[in-house]
């Protein structure tokens, strides 16, 4: 789980290595092309401040680079809060003492057939927290399939364990 991968660093022993980066640090990681992570933690510290504008510039220019000068919306449906991580930032978290929906296909018709009442929205991005058992692998297919007819662009966020990531991803994928 992805918090047990947190649990690995010694956030102290980050924070002082953050503190201590130079507006040299910063200069550096700025005329870079491929950033690391001590590049990373120049452009979040406390020295940066003074180089927003720049950064926010160069950000832009990557932004174009890579998407051109588009932005897509899109209409989030969460089809589960189940989840079975313990991600101390979100709301899905495993001891979060809340009622937990998991979604059954018509729900899901019933949902995607809503959205399209409401507008001309071609662009769905499914949600759903990690809980394999539940809403895995299949269920998220399952999701995919049903909305297909209603939608052009699909996309899915899932809140997935690091070494499941790529798996999921991948099958995914192979079903859009």
């Amino acid at each position: 789980m992805f918090s047990e991968e947190l649990l690995k660093y010694d956030w102290d022993d980050i924070t002082r290595r953050i503190h201590a980066k130079t507006a040299d640090d910063v200069r550096r990681a700025l005329a870079k092309s491929h950033c690391d992570v001590e590049d990373f933690m120049a452009l979040i510290s406390p020295a940066a401040e003074p180089f927003l504008e720049p950064m926010a510039q160069l950000s832009r220019r990557y932004t174009e680079e890579r998407f051109g000068r588009t932005v897509s919306m899109f209409i989030p449906l969460y089809l589960t809060n189940s989840c079975t991580n313990s991600c101390v930032y979100c709301s899905f978290h495993v001891a979060n003492k809340m009622p937990r929906t998991i979604l059954t296909p018509e729900e899901m018709v019933r949902e995607y057939e809503a959205i399209k009442r409401l507008g001309p929205f071609e662009n769905l991005l499914l949600v759903t927290g990690e809980n394999p058992a539940k809403a895995g692998t299949a269920y998220l297919a399952k999701a995919l399939d049903l909305a297909k007819p209603y939608f052009s662009n699909l996309k899915i966020e899932v809140m997935l364990s690091p070494a499941r990531h790529e798996v999921e991803l991948r099958v995914a994928r192979e079903r859009l």
